[in-house]
């Protein structure tokens, strides 16, 4: 089964919240892209949900964390790319 991740933005951090119970917290769009593919999350495995508390993400913010995940499942695996 595929492990799924609602995305949420709460006190300046993004918080993926794993559907196995694990917590990812990152205050960066692209390191967050980064903890969530090392995490086996695909990109269409990525939703997103409003909690009490939380700040919406914006549908630019959206499209750049599931940019940032493609381009890690594009990458051959073994490979570091520099930047």
């Amino acid at each position: 089964m595929t492990t799924q991740a609602n995305v949420g933005f709460f006190k300046n951090e993004f918080v993926a919240t794993l559907s196995d119970g694990r917590l990812i917290y990152q205050s960066d769009l692209h390191e967050l892209a980064d903890a969530l593919h090392r995490a086996g999350i695909l990109a269409k495995s990525v939703q997103y949900e409003w909690r009490s508390g939380q700040r919406m993400i914006t549908a630019g913010q959206k499209v750049a964390l599931l940019a940032a995940i493609r381009k890690q499942e594009h990458r051959p695996h073994g490979l570091a790319i520099a930047a």
